[in-house]
C-alpha cells in the first residue's frame, strides 16, 4: 500500500542492492556499499569503501585509471579504490560489484578533480575551478556536499549553471550555516537515501538557502527521478524535500523531489515537501512544492505523524511560513496508532508560529481502502491540519478540495481542521469542497466546516474572523454515536467548545449532513454546534443552503447562522441569513438558529425554513427551532 503527498527531495549516502545466491534461488542476499560517491583529488588517491554482502561477488572498474582491490570475495569486506594522478580535465568512472550467479549489482562513482587553471574570465567560464565558492557542475556540487558542515555563517556558495546529476546519489549534508543562493538555476536528478534518523537534502540547515529550484529539468515538473528516503528498514523521525530539521530560512526555493517514508515511527515526526519539523526560529518564504509525499507500507506507524506540503511541524514562536504554495496534490492511506494532521501548507503550529499569505492548489486527502480504524483522529485541511497554542493562520486560499472517507474522529477544515488555544484565523478565502464520506457505520463524532472543521479546550482568546467560505461542506456518515460532539457541520466552523469569537465571517455555499445513523447531527450557516460555554458571533453572513438528515428525524439540528447554541452565555448579534434551511425536525430548524439556548441579538432572518419563506409576519416562529429556550431580541426581516 501506498499513500502519496507532493513534496521536496534531497541527495543519498547509502544504496541496499538485493543479489540472488545460486544454491538457493529462493534466498535474497543483501549487499551494502557504505559511500556510493568517492571524490578523489588530481594528485590521486586509494579511498577505502565498506562493504556488507551475504554472497560471493566480483568488482570492475570503467576505466584503467581505477583498479580495485581485492578484485573478488565473499561476505562483509573492505574494498580500496585506487585511482591514479590525473594531469588533465575533472573525470568520472565507476566502479562495479557484481553478486555472482546474479544480474545485480552495485555502482560507486568515482569523481576524480582536474588540475587547477586559472581562469582568466571568472564572470564568463561556465566551469569554474573548485575553491571559488561557485557550483556549476556534479563535482563541484560534490565538493560542496562534502564541505559543507565545515562552514560558517560568512560562507557564501553560488550555483552557476543547471545541474544534471544524472540519477546519482548524492547527500545527505549532515548541517549547513551559511548561505547557497541558487540564482534560479535547477538541480535535478539526483536521489538522497539516508541512513539517519532524519532524511533531506540538509539534514539540519541554520543558514540560508535561496533562489533553487530541486528535482525538475524545466521548473515546472518533477524530473522522474529525484527522491528523498531513508535505507530500507529504517526508523523514522523528520523528512523534507529540503530540510529535515530547519532553524535557518529557506527563500525562494522550489521541490518538486518526492519524499518517500516508511510506516516505521517510534517518536512524533514531522514530514513536508520542502521542510520536515522546525523547533527554533527560522523562515520559509516565497517557496513552493511540488513533489509527492509517499508513505511505503512498513510496521503501522506507533506514534503520530504531521505532514504538510510545505512543512511538517512547526513549533516555535518564530516560525515563520510565508507567501508559499502547494501544488501537489497530497493522497494518504497512512494508518497510525494514534494522531495524523494533513494539511496543504503545513501539518501542525505550536507556540505562536505563523503561516501568511500561503495558497494550497492541491488536493488534500485520505482514502481508506477498506473499513478498518486504528488511530485516534485525524485533522486534516487545505492549509494547516492542527492549529495549537497561539499560532495564527491569516489570508491564505485554499483551491483545492479536503476529502477524508477515515472511520475514526475526523476534524476537516478547508483552511484549518483543528484550533486550539488562543489562535488566530482571520482574512482566508476557502474555495475548496470539505467532504466527510464513510462507507462503513461507525460511532466516531465528526466535524467539518469551510474554514475551521473543530475548535477544542480554549478557555478565551480564539478567533476567526473575516474569512470567506466558497466551497461546499458535506459530512455522509452512518453515525449512530452518542458522544457529546456527535457530528457537526458549518459553513465558517463546524463546532466549537470554549470561549469563541466569531466576526466578520462570510459564507456563501451550501452545508449539509446526511446521517444514515440515528445519532444526532447540527448543522450551521456559519456555526454547526456552540458547546460550552463565552461564545459569541457577531456581523456573520450566510447565504449557502443548510440542510441536515438524521434516519431518527428528531436527532437533526438546522440554522442559517448557528446549528445549536447550547449555553445561555452564547451570543449571537448581527448575525444575517439568506440562505434556504431544511431539516425534518420542525422543532429544531431556523433562519439564524435550529436550537437556541443563548441569546439572538439584532439578527437579520431570510431564505425559507423548510420551504417557507422568512419575511416579517413569521420572524416569531422561523427565526428559531421551537424548542428553543433562548432569547431573539431584534430580529428584522431580509425578505
Amino acid at each position: 500500500m501506498k499513500t502519496r503527498l507532493f513534496v521536496f527531495a534531497s541527495l543519498a549516502l547509502a544504496t541496499l542492492v538485493s543479489c540472488q545466491e545460486v544454491i538457493k534461488p529462493a534466498t535474497v542476499s543483501q549487499v551494502s556499499v557504505g559511500s556510493q560517491i568517492v571524490k578523489i583529488s588530481a594528485d590521486g588517491d586509494t579511498k577505502t569503501v565498506q562493504l556488507t554482502a551475504n554472497c560471493e561477488w566480483t568488482t570492475s572498474s570503467s576505466a584503467s585509471w581505477v583498479s580495485i582491490e581485492p578484485a573478488a570475495g565473499t561476505g562483509d569486506a573492505q574494498i580500496s579504490i585506487i585511482v591514479a594522478a590525473n594531469a588533465s580535465d575533472a573525470r568520472e568512472a565507476t566502479v562495479t560489484v557484481n553478486a555472482v550467479g546474479a544480474s545485480t549489482r552495485a555502482d560507486i562513482l568515482v569523481s576524480q578533480n582536474g588540475v587547477a587553471v586559472v581562469n582568466p574570465n571568472p564572470g564568463g567560464d561556465d566551469n569554474p575551478p573548485l575553491g571559488e565558492n561557485t557550483i556549476s557542475n556534479v563535482n563541484q556540487l560534490i565538493s560542496f556536499i562534502n564541505e559543507a558542515p565545515s562552514m560558517t555563517a560568512e560562507d557564501e556558495w553560488t550555483v552557476e549553471a543547471d545541474i544534471d546529476c544524472g540519477g546519482t546519489s548524492i547527500g545527505p549534508i549532515p548541517a549547513f550555516s551559511g548561505i547557497l543562493d541558487g540564482k534560479n538555476h535547477k538541480i535535478y536528478n539526483y536521489k538522497v537515501v539516508s541512513s539517519d534518523a532524519n532524511a533531506g537534502l540538509f539534514l539540519t540547515l541554520d543558514g540560508t538557502v535561496k533562489n533553487l529550484i530541486l528535482g525538475s529539468s524545466d521548473g515546472k515538473a518533477w524530473d522522474g527521478v529525484s527522491s528523498v528516503s531513508f535505507v530500507e528498514g529504517a526508523t523514522t523521525a523528520h523528512a523534507g524535500g529540503v530540510v529535515a530539521d530547519l532553524a535557518g530560512t529557506l527563500d525562494n526555493v522550489k521541490n518538486f523531489a518526492t519524499v518517500s517514508v516508511a510506516e516505521n515511527n517510534t517518536i512524533e515526526n514531522g514530514v513536508g515537501g520542502l521542510v520536515g519539523y522546525i523547533a527554533a526560529p527560522a523562515s520559509i518564504l516565497n517557496c513552493e512544492n511540488g513533489a509527492f509525499i509517499e508513505y511505503t507500507l512498513g510496521a503501522t506507524m506507533g506514534q503520530g505523524s504531521w505532514v504538510g506540503g510545505i512543512c511538517g511541524h512547526a513549533n516555535n514562536a518564530q516560525a515563520l511560513i510565508y507567501n508559499c504554495v502547494n501544488s501537489a496534490d497530497l493522497e494518504f492511506t497512512l494508518v497510525t496508532a494514534k494522531f495524523v494532521m494533513y494539511g496543504g501548507i503545513l501539518g501542525c503550529s505550536h507556540l505562536g508560529a505563523v503561516v501568511d499569505k500561503c495558497t494550497n492548489n492541491g488536493s488534500v486527502s485520505y482514502r481508506q481502502s477498506g473499513s478498518e480504524s486504528a488511530g485516534n483522529y485525524m485533522m486534516i485541511a487545505g492549509i494547516a491540519g492542527g492549529v495549537y497554542s497561539n499560532s495564527v493562520v491569516t489570508n491564505c486560499i485554499n483551491n483545492g478540495e479536503v476529502f477524508s472517507n477515515r472511520m475514526q474522529v475526523s476534524r476537516s477544515g478547508g483552511i484549518v481542521g483543528t484550533l486550539n488555544t488562543q489562535g488566530l484565523i482571520e482574512g482566508n478565502v476557502n474555495n475548496g469542497k470539505v467532504i466527510i464520506s464513510q462507507d462503513y457505520p461507525n460511532g466516531n463524532w465528526q466535524a467539518a466546516a469551510g474554514i475551521v472543521g473543530f475548535q477544542e479546550k480554549g478557555n478565551n482568546g480564539n478567533i476567526i474572523r473575516k474569512n470567506t467560505n466558497n466551497g461546499e461542506v458535506v459530512i455522509i456518515c452512518e453515525n449512530a454515536t452518542t458522544h457529546a460532539n456527535k457530528v457537526a457541520a458549518g459553513g465558517i466552523l463546524g463546532q466549537g467548545v470554549l470561549g469563541l469569537e466569531i466576526e466578520e465571517n462570510v459564507n456563501t455555499a451550501a452545508v449539509s449532513v446526511a446521517n444514515k445513523g440515528t445519532g444526532g447531527a447540527w448543522v450551521g450557516g456559519i456555526i454547526g454546534r456552540f458547546y460550552g460555554a463565552g461564545s459569541y458571533t457577531k456581523g456573520n453572513t450566510n447565504s449557502g443552503t443548510v440542510k441536515c438528515e438524521v434516519a431518527d428525524a428528531s436527532a437533526a439540528v438546522a440554522g442559517g447562522v448557528v446549528g445549536y447554541s447550547s449555553a445561555t452565555t452564547n451570543v449571537c448579534t448581527g448575525d444575517k441569513n439568506t440562505g434556504d434551511v431544511v431539516c425534518a425536525n420542525t422543532g429544531s430548524v431556523g433562519s439564524i438558529a435550529g436550537t437556541n439556548d443563548g441569546k439572538l441579538e439584532n439578527c437579520i432572518a431570510g431564505g425559507t425554513v423548510n420551504g417557507t419563506a422568512v419575511n416579517s409576519g413569521n420572524l416569531a416562529t422561523l427565526t428559531q427551532g421551537t424548542s428553543s429556550s433562548g432569547t431573539a431580541n431584534g430580529t428584522t426581516a431580509a425578505n
